[in-house]
């Protein structure tokens, strides 16, 4: 594993808006990087810069060792991407597109073209025309097309856009293969959290056009609270039942939800006992209790959105 890119003090504005603020940031071959943040906070904009499509204002970008800039075509063969949507021609059949896109780039031989297409399990259909392909096809035959140079960096924006459940994990399948077995490293930029989640090994948080956080998802996760457990209850008097318990244990914090339901949130630990000396409570006390069912703990996604300050923002 070593550094695939390394991102210092980048500024970039348009006009008098400025769009980056002093971005950092470094990505290692062999993982899976996720680029996170809601739409407009300036992923896109960092993806152009570091291939090359728009230039600085301030600070480096270096690809393998080799500075955008200043080693342009050293550094750019070091990479592979798809910005927005791959590009390819329907009237010709996926090798066909393959073949084409090979004759600009050095050293491509056919067994390579050959192992791209088993990688992203295309074998089946590669000499079908590309106009017959689903949108998931097409985006693996981007995704070989990107990487028939064997580039160390494979960069991706928003790649899942309007692929089925079962296209995404296709996908997420692939991209995990492509960083783990190849040793590449594949930034990936996305709004979805929840897809992140499952994809990458790292994340950094941007917002507004400035990094919040990078790390991984296992530190994420540890940032969540997980010291509380919260109940649903259906009952026959959900008032009544809320000042019984209250009498009774005081520091559990309840909150009705209508004439018939409330919520209970008692500490994680020993979560079960206390649930049922509360459900004997009621029941003891005439109330009728038709149902309980603990909720699913904060998610990755609403910590996302708490990071991100963005909480009055749908981010997916």
């Amino acid at each position: 594993m070593g550094t695939a890119l390394k991102i210092e003090h980048i500024n970039k504005s348009y006009g008098k808006k400025q769009i980056l603020h002093d971005v950092c940031l470094e990505t290692n071959t062999g993982e899976v990087f996720g680029f996170l943040g809601p739409n407009g906070a300036g992923k896109t904009t960092l993806i152009k810069l570091i291939v090359g499509l728009i230039s600085l204002d301030e600070g480096t970008i270096s690809v393998c060792g080799h500075d955008v800039e200043k080693e342009f075509e050293a550094a750019m063969a070091n990479i592979g991407g798809i910005v927005e949507n791959p590009e390819l021609y329907k009237y010709m059949t996926g090798m066909q597109n393959l073949k084409q896109y090979a004759n600009m780039r050095n050293g491509v031989t056919k067994e390579r073209i050959d192992e791209v297409v088993e990688l992203v399990g295309l074998t089946n259909r590669i000499n079908d025309k590309v106009g017959k392909y689903s949108l998931g096809m097409r985006q693996r035959l981007g995704l070989a097309q990107a990487l028939l140079h064997n580039p160390k960096v494979l960069i991706l924006d928003e790649p899942t856009n309007g692929l089925d459940p079962a296209g995404i994990k296709q996908l997420r399948d692939i991209l995990k293969t492509i960083a783990h077995k190849e040793d590449v490293c594949v930034f990936v930029s996305s709004h979805l959290m929840s897809e992140m989640e499952l994809m990458c090994d790292r994340v950094g948080i941007i917002v507004r056009g400035t990094v919040k956080s990078v790390q991984t998802i296992e530190e994420m996760l540890k940032s969540i609270d997980t010291s509380t457990a919260t109940y649903l209850y259906k009952v026959n008097d959900a008032e009544a039942a809320k000042i019984m318990i209250g009498e009774k244990y005081p520091a559990y914090e309840i909150a009705c939800d209508g004439d018939s339901e409330f919520k209970l949130t008692v500490t994680a630990e020993n979560a079960n006992e206390l649930i049922a000396d509360v459900n004997a409570l009621m029941i003891s006390g005439g109330i009728r209790l038709y149902g309980v069912q603990r909720q699913e703990s904060r998610s990755l996604e609403e910590a996302f959105i708490e990071l991100t300050d963005e909480g009055g923002t749908q981010i997916a």
